[in-house]
């Protein structure tokens, strides 16, 4: 048990961006001290507590996720990802629970009827995603985090989502969204330090959402997004020029072989 509830702490400290060093400061004790603790995933009671209360979180939320790591990702089989592809809004109902909304919460943020929630809700049972119960309940027959294919039927719709994601940060800048976007010439190296980060940024939110979800009533969450793209850039084929209009004789320039256009 005592194992459980370390790898637990480990997990919330993750999510919370705090060190064993910043830790061990907030308790008044050396960092191998608490090293040594979390080594050995054996302390008091009295001990244990400090160490939740240094960290920020409540024993009884620490104890409650103990089996509720975000574990291995899973697939939606192919047949039912092409039949989700010719019902976007289907897609969309099950993407929002798969994300721990309860039918409520989808009904209020969409405007939709009982009626309307409960014929998606029957649809999603009928192709074995979910399982409904009393009222408009659903439990979900698929583990999650769900890793969806990106490059199967489903890829127009995710990167329609994405546009219309980006379009609307750009359009709601320093009041409801964050939009950053520039480009620079950097080393390779550099490049892939920025793109490390950038990972490590992205599992620290999926675990602060993770630990959010297990720990706060559905009424004190809010549905965020976090969409990032980096790489080398294709300029021909973001930035197209052409041969100037008066070059009567050129050739328009062909896209750098092996290149094509990056996913929206």
């Amino acid at each position: 048990m005592n194992g459980l509830i370390f790898e637990a702490l480990k997990r919330t400290l993750k999510a919370r961006g705090v060190t064993y060093r910043e830790l061990a400061e907030r308790m008044g004790v050396s960092e191998p001290t608490v090293k040594r603790i979390f080594h050995e995933r054996n302390c008091k009671l009295d001990r244990l507590m400090e160490i939740c209360t240094a960290a920020g979180v409540e024993l009884e939320n620490v104890l409650g996720s103990m089996n509720r790591g975000p574990g291995p990702v899973n697939h939606i089989a192919p047949g039912i990802e092409r039949r989700l592809a010719g019902r976007p809004a289907l897609l969309f109902i099950f993407v929002m629970l798969s994300e721990k909304f309860t039918p409520e919460g989808i009904m209020r943020s969409q405007g939709l009827s009982e009626a309307s929630m409960f014929l998606y809700l029957r649809d999603l049972e009928e192709l074995g995603l979910i399982a409904l119960g009393r009222g408009l309940t659903a439990r979900l027959q698929v583990e999650t985090p769900i890793q969806w294919n990106f490059e199967g039927p489903l890829r127009p719709l995710f990167e329609m989502t994405n546009k219309n994601f980006i379009g609307w940060a750009i359009t709601h800048i320093e009041k409801e969204a964050t939009f950053v976007s520039f480009s620079r010439r950097m080393r390779p190296e550099t490049a892939e330090m920025v793109r490390r980060e950038a990972e490590e940024l992205a599992e620290r939110a999926k675990l602060l959402a993770h630990h959010d979800q297990h720990t706060t009533p559905e009424d004190g969450l809010t549905g965020y997004k976090f969409t990032f793209a980096f790489g080398a850039t294709p300029f021909p084929a973001i930035m197209p020029i052409g041969p100037h209009p008066r070059d009567a004789g050129a050739q328009p320039a062909a896209p750098a072989k092996g290149r094509r256009p990056l996913p929206a």
